[in-house]
Formats: C-alpha cells, sequence, structure tokens
C-alpha cells in the first residue's frame, strides 16, 4: 500500500514583510488593523494545524487514516510497508501466525531457551518428534546425565551406558523388537 500524503500549508506566512514602509500612512491601515496584520500567519497556522493536520491525523478511514500518512523507514524482516499502518498490519498478521502454530525466524533466542525456561508441562506429548533433534543437535554438552536422566537412542554418545525401565525387567516382552536389548532382573 502506497503513503498517503498530509495536505501541505500553503498559505502566504509573508503578512508583515509584504506591508508598506509606513502602512497607516500609505496603506491607510488603522492600528487595530496593523495588530491583526501581525497575528494573521499565526492564525493561518493555527487553524491549518487544528482543521487540516489533525483531521488528517485523526482519521480512521481505510487508507487514508493517520498512520497511513506516517512513513516508516526500513524494519528488518517486515516487507513491502512504507507507512506505520502497513507496519502495525504486518506485525499483527505475523503474530497470528504465530498464534496458529508458526514461529517466525530467530524469535527464540539462548535467553527463551535457557535452564528452567520452558517447564515439563508446559511442552505436549509428543511435540518434540525425532525430526526436531537431527543428529548431533542434543549432544553431551547440552545434557547433564550425571543424575541418572535417560534418553532414547544411541546412550554412548553421552559417554556412557544408562539402561531405562524400558531396558530391563522382571518377565520378558512379549515380542521382540529390532535393535533393542532387554535385561531381565534375576533374583
Amino acid at each position: 500500500m502506497s503513503k498517503a500524503t498530509f495536505t501541505n500549508l500553503t498559505t502566504d506566512l509573508d503578512v508583515i514583510q509584504k506591508l508598506d514602509d509606513l502602512p497607516n500612512a500609505v496603506g491607510g491601515l488603522s492600528a487595530a488593523d496593523l495588530k491583526a496584520k501581525f497575528d494573521e500567519a499565526a492564525n493561518a497556522v493555527k487553524d491549518y494545524i487544528n482543521t487540516v493536520l489533525l483531521a488528517q491525523l485523526q482519521a480512521e478511514t481505510s487508507g487514508q487514516a493517520g498512520a497511513n500518512r506516517i512513513g516508516i523507514s526500513g524494519i528488518v524482516g517486515l516487507t513491502g510497508t512504507n507507512n506505520v499502518q502497513d507496519a502495525l498490519a504486518a506485525i499483527y498478521a505475523a503474530a497470528q501466525s504465530a498464534q496458529a502454530g508458526t514461529i517466525l525466524n530467530k524469535s527464540i533466542t539462548a535467553e527463551k531457551l535457557a535452564d528452567n525456561a520452558v517447564e515439563t508441562p508446559l511442552i505436549k506429548d509428543g511435540a518434540v518428534t525425532k525430526a526436531k533433534i537431527a543428529s548431533g543437535a542434543v549432544d553431551n554438552s547440552k545434557c547433564d546425565f550425571s543424575s541418572g536422566l535417560t534418553v532414547a537412542g544411541n546412550l554412548t554418545q553421552q559417554g556412557k551406558i544408562v539402561i531405562d525401565s524400558d531396558c530391563y525387567g522382571d518377565t520378558l516382552p512379549s515380542t521382540a523388537e529390532t535393535g533393542r536389548l532387554f535385561f531381565l532382573k534375576v533374583q
């Protein structure tokens, strides 16, 4: 969308400069007329601000609203906008998209992923899938396994073998899974 423009003040404000050198004698101005000439330019500016400029700033008509008339410089990640109204609309659309499940690039920072920033109850079961954790995405520098934390997968990557309760028990599972080891507890 293009930027709407403000109406320029075009009134000639050189009122005093255009008076005769002897405005009372040559121009025939009375004292009251001369005083009015001194106020004429200021009143023209006041009238322009109050009746034209403020009306355009406060307008709510689509395409002519005040925010449509205020230009902006470029905002990283925001394209196709050259006024405040379009920028607000684009930001709102991005927020709606994020609410619909799309996360904007670079919107998740290290601070958002810091220790205890995301609590277990806030992550829906099944939300983090194998595809989301690519090979090498999580390594032993990112996980502390010293407290007995267990994970599925190649556990030797963490420098030790940890067996979780899915891999041992009192009875053998009824069906075997390829590549799975199961340890039977001996009493």
